[in-house]
């Protein structure tokens, strides 16, 4: 590649930007009136179902960027995959510590990582093969005189020749490939072949193989034997639910790790990061392995992060608790591990996980909302909560009792015990 060409002018006219302020907040209910004024102001049938689409986009996109969302334009699909703030947050803040000024967002998509290295100082060169994303890109990014969008596809780049605005080398490259497809502008299937992302993971190593420093964006479910080696490999949750896990090369690994976990808050706009630990590079092959106990006093369920991470007997250690067993991922102990890298739970009882022996239990409990958690056990939650709590009938002036179920099994074959553990936040 010498260059690619700047993205192109975005789709709305300054009047009619105006008027999308003037449609937010959406409300679904008003959408037939909006119609009405919009063509009374002459505007086309087109022209004013893209405006309500752009205005419904922009009243969900508050929920991941907060007041970024009221000058932003979206796609369906887009604003689906986009990053939320507080993530793409975190990943800039890797950037900075690195000490690097500059990164290239290789596939930008409607530019929710671009907006966050820019915020953080970075100068931006943005790539998107869609020409029609990179126009609205170009709009969400119009406020950073240091970013900039380019239309080409990223497999086509030449490291040499890409740049920032004022012309100098990137320093750092940023790459979220796409891994679902999509269809009529809405994503469709998830795919699972890191050969078949967009772009695929042989060019993601051909580019890391440079030495630039760079962080790649992937679903938490990939398989730890795909990643390469030399690596950082980052499981990062989000207010409780696992969003990804980043691959950092180069100058962007922190030395000596090779798996991390980082649990932040669940503000979807303000970074918070509450804890993390690490593993170190390469894993220690002859550790201790952890003990296996019965159920003590409490049950702790470490994060999400930490258990896609397999760190968690590096997180039992540091808390001071043992597996209840050496394939599920429930620790326990006798007082309460206070970490935000897990929950933990006062043990108040335990039952066999049976479905006639657990309604009674309910009914004889007055139970009247349950709370189902589960490890190891073929069970769907929603349907035996659903069952268990078919005709309890909560009478006038008793009090509202709720209940925390954690379904797990014990040991493996004819011997296991599958397990109700009655228990609630400690």
């Amino acid at each position: 590649m010498t260059s690619f060409p700047r993205a192109g002018a975005q789709p709305f006219s300054a009047d009619q930007l105006a008027v999308l302020d003037q449609l937010v907040p959406y409300q679904p209910a008003d959408s037939l009136q909006a119609v009405s004024k919009l063509r009374a102001q002459g505007f086309s049938a087109e022209e004013s179902s893209a405006l309500l689409t752009q205005a419904r986009l922009r009243t969900l996109g508050a929920t991941k960027f907060g007041q970024d969302a009221s000058h932003m334009l979206f796609t369906e699909a887009g604003y689906e995959q986009a990053t939320r703030a507080a993530v793409a947050d975190h990943h800039a803040a890797r950037f900075r510590a690195a000490g690097l000024t500059s990164v290239a967002d290789l596939g930008c998509g409607l530019g929710a990582d671009s907006l966050a290295f820019a915020r953080a100082g970075l100068a931006v060169t943005s790539v998107e093969l869609d020409p029609a994303t990179a126009a609205l890109t170009a709009h969400n990014l119009s406020s950073y005189p240091s970013a900039q969008v380019l239309v080409g596809d990223v497999e086509q780049i030449d490291l040499n020749t890409l740049t920032i605005v004022t012309g100098e080398r990137v320093s750092a490259l940023w790459l979220d490939p796409a891994r679902r497809e999509v269809e009529g502008g809405s994503t469709t299937s998830r795919i699972f072949d890191p050969e078949a992302f967009s772009p695929p993971f042989s060019f993601l190593e051909k580019l890391a193989a440079s030495g630039i420093p760079m962080g790649v964006k992937l679903g938490p479910g990939l398989p730890h034997e795909a990643i390469p080696s030399g690596v950082e490999a980052e499981w990062v949750s989000h207010g409780g639910s696992v969003v990804e896990v980043v691959l950092w090369f180069n100058a962007l690994a922190r030395s000596g790790v090779a798996r991390s976990a980082t649990v932040l808050g669940a503000d979807a706009v303000t970074r918070q990061v509450l804890g993390g630990i690490t593993s170190p590079l390469p894993a220690i092959a002859d550790e201790e392995p952890l003990e296996v106990t019965d159920l003590g006093a409490y049950l702790v369920e470490p994060d999400g992060a930490v258990v896609r991470s397999h760190l968690v007997a590096d997180f039992a250690r540091t808390v001071g608790a043992t597996l209840l067993d050496e394939n599920i991922a429930y620790l326990t102990s006798e007082s309460p591990a206070v970490s935000p890298l897990g929950r933990a739970y006062r043990v108040l009882g335990t039952l066999p996980l049976n479905e006639k022996k657990l309604r009674r239990w309910v009914k004889d409990e007055g139970i009247t909302a349950l709370t189902l958690k589960k490890r190891g056990v073929d069970v769907v939650p929603e349907k035996l909560r659903a069952s268990l709590l078919a005709g309890v009938k909560k009478k006038k002036g008793d009090p509202h009792k709720e209940a925390t179920l954690i379904l797990t099994r014990l040991g493996e074959g004819s011997g296991s015990q599958r397990l109700a553990i009655w228990a609630e936040p400690a």
